[in-house]
This record gives structure tokens, C-alpha cells and sequence, in this order.
């Protein structure tokens, strides 16, 4: 992949205007909702002080992404997309894509939008998992090289911590609960998307040499059949 308008500029401040304004409409958007779990857990309480220790506020995926990103030298564009992630998808703002344009600029919309998920609200997420999954792995053929980096990223940050949760916990199976599919299927989306972004970026690159080895251990973390 060819660097273009999004690569790194070495010379940038350290502070950012642009990612100050994704990061508060970020965590004003995802203020109250916390990262998946099983299903057998109880709901997390927003106003519990502390939290529960398994009730992860969403923000720590956004943040987890954007060090990935900056980890590779991305420019503040792709942070800033980064951090906004899963607004259109996720936060419950009928106007969106406005408040993202308002705040961060249409070429950060246009990057947030190209990793947005069509989610079939109003359907279950379980029914309709595989074409989900199969139209994003298609559409990475697509993207952007700023937004393959942000789906490379984004799909780290979800492998990572899953490989987390799964090597601390006392029953591994309601990790995998969590989602909206069997493991086996899982793990064919997670191989499959892998094979897409490689295409893209080069099985070489560090994003891809690390999915690889996260899918590895996932496969052999998975539930015995």
C-alpha cells in the first residue's frame, strides 16, 4: 500500500486541536456503555463508583485503537476517525454524521464512514452475522488506505482483548458467549477479514503479523466441540 494525504507528518505538534475535538464527542457519545459480555452477566450500573470489574466503559476500545495507530505513526486524521470509530454505528445521536462533520471535518466523516458496519437495525444482530461480516470483509477491497488501517486496527484492538479476557478467565466459554456467533464461525470471519486486509497493507505488515499470531492462539483458545 502507497502512503497518501493521511500518512504521518513528523512534524505535528503534540497537542491536536482535531483530536481533542474527536475525543470529547467521542467520549460524550459513548458515555454509559461498556464493551460486550456474556450473556449470563449482570447489566453494568453507569453510576457505580467503582465499577464493577467486569464492566468496561466502550471508550477503552477507542482509546486502544487510536495507540495501536499512533504505535504505527498515523497522521491525526486517522486518530481522529479512529476515535469515532463506532459513533454512527453505536451512539444513539440522530444526527451523527452532522455532529461528526461539525466537529472533526469532512474528510474525518468520510474516514469513519467507510469502516461503519450496516448493522439491520431492527433485526437481530444474530440472524443476520454472516452477511455482516462477509460485506465488510468485500468492502476492504474498497477502503481507503487510512480506513484499511483503521478496520486493521480496530479488528486488533477486538482480537487482543479477547485473547485477554480469555487467558484470565475461569470459564472461557462465556467469553465466546458474547458474540453473536459460534466460535468456529468466528474464527472464519477472523481468518477471512485477515486475508482481505493482507491484500491491502502486505502480509508483512506489522498490523498483519499480528492479527495472525492473535488468530493462532484464539484457535487454539477455542472451546473443545
Amino acid at each position: 500500500m502507497t502512503q497518501d494525504d493521511f500518512s504521518v507528518q513528523p512534524d505535528r505538534p503534540l497537542f491536536s486541536g482535531l483530536l481533542e475535538s474527536a475525543a470529547r464527542l467521542a467520549t460524550r457519545g459513548h458515555f454509559h456503555q461498556f464493551r460486550k459480555r456474556g450473556v449470563e452477566a449482570p447489566p453494568c450500573e453507569p453510576g457505580r463508583n467503582p465499577l464493577d470489574e467486569g464492566c468496561i466503559p466502550y471508550v477503552s476500545h477507542l482509546i486502544g485503537v487510536v495507540g495501536i495507530l499512533a504505535r504505527l505513526g498515523a497522521g491525526d486524521e486517522v486518530l481522529a476517525a479512529a476515535l469515532l470509530h463506532d459513533y454512527v454505528e453505536d451512539v444513539p445521536d440522530a444526527d451523527g454524521r452532522r455532529s461528526i462533520e461539525q466537529a472533526v471535518g469532512t474528510r474525518v466523516l468520510r474516514l469513519v464512514l467507510e469502516v461503519t458496519e450496516d448493522k439491520r437495525m431492527g433485526r437481530d444482530e444474530r440472524e443476520t452475522w454472516d452477511q455482516r461480516k462477509k460485506e465488510q470483509i468485500d468492502h476492504v477491497a474498497e477502503m481507503s488506505a487510512g480506513a484499511v488501517l483503521i478496520k486493521a486496527a480496530d479488528f486488533l484492538h477486538n482480537l487482543g482483548s479477547m485473547v485477554y479476557d480469555l487467558d484470565r478467565a475461569a470459564v472461557p466459554a462465556l467469553v465466546w458467549d458474547r458474540f453473536n456467533a459460534p466460535p468456529q464461525r468466528q474464527l472464519w470471519y477472523f481468518r477471512t477479514l485477515l486475508g482481505a486486509i493482507s491484500a491491502r497493507l502486505g502480509e508483512d505488515h506489522a498490523l498483519c503479523l499480528e492479527l495472525e499470531k492473535l488468530i493462532a492462539r484464539m484457535t487454539d483458545l477455542q472451546p473443545v466441540a
